[in-house]
């Protein structure tokens, strides 16, 4: 019960730092707005060469359109999510570099949340609207059934996703415990990783196949639930219940980065700054 009460409480605060920085943000803005802007007209010409793509080919993979635009705004989405919550997991290897890391581990609240809490990129929302854009596309381009159990497994899917996301985030923050010039491998996984996932994952090499299943599981939370909710054939040939494992691979995915982090933090020797 105790450690149950501790998490709950750690939970709070982190919903209460986040929600200041949020209302800090909002206090400018002239300035929220054209980073808004930006980030949303950015990733509107992103979604632009998809149907530039297929203009001048019917389908990609078995694949029109309008099912490519629903897969890009499960990805967009997801990452948007991911992107708005773990602003604080991108200046870490400041904090380290800096001995900041240092005042955290004194104060008696977890490590990670207050890391995860010293940044809110709130104008990445941009993103959001841009991946439910593409949404409302994809929706008005394809015909879904959204019966009680899609429409339940939309957002788990979701939330899933955005979950490996934020995991593959805390991965790159856990590799400057041992190095700050490494992370840029991590993140082409995740930048990597949300650009792939916009597109049928059977059309890529097998090895990226695997990759994106069974090492980062973007292909369990994107593409999956994706034939699920589009009523289409598995080309990866995997079992039925495989499109129904978001949340369970997600949480595993979770708990390994979490692993890596609580390694980390025992690696840990302070720069003396």
């Amino acid at each position: 019960m105790g450690d149950a009460g501790t998490v709950t409480q750690e939970v709070r605060l982190y919903g209460k730092l986040t929600g200041a920085r949020m209302r800090g943000q909002l206090q400018y803005k002239s300035s929220f707005a054209l980073m808004f802007f930006g980030i949303f007209a950015i990733n509107v010409l992103e979604l632009a060469t998809i149907f530039i793509l297929f203009r001048h080919f019917e389908s990609l993979g078995g694949w029109r359109a309008g099912e490519v635009a629903f897969l890009y705004g499960l990805s967009a989405i997801s990452f948007s999510i991911a992107k708005v919550f773990s602003g604080g997991l991108d200046g870490f290897s400041q904090q380290i570099l800096r001995g900041e890391f240092d005042r955290v581990l004194t104060r008696p609240v977890s490590p990670f949340l207050q890391v995860l809490s010293s940044e809110v990129k709130l104008h990445q929302i941009g993103r959001l609207f841009q991946g439910l854009l593409a949404f409302g596309i994809a929706l008005s381009l394809v015909e879904v059934d959204w019966s009680l159990g899609r429409l339940l497994y939309l957002p788990v899917a979701i939330v899933s996703a955005a979950a490996v996301f934020m995991a593959l985030f805390a991965l790159e923050a856990t590799m400057c415990f041992w190095t700050t010039e490494a992370t840029e491998a991590v993140n082409a996984f995740t930048y990597g990783g949300t650009t792939l996932a916009q597109y049928p994952l059977h059309v890529f090499d097998a090895w990226l196949r695997r990759l994106f299943l069974w090492l980062i599981p973007l292909g369990f939370t994107i593409f999956l639930p994706a034939l699920y909710l589009l009523r289409k054939p598995d080309p990866l040939g995997l079992p039925g219940f495989a499109r129904f494992v978001a949340p369970i691979v997600a949480v595993l995915f979770c708990c390994v980065v979490g692993c890596l982090w609580r390694l980390g933090i025992r690696h840990y020797r302070s720069t003396g700054s």
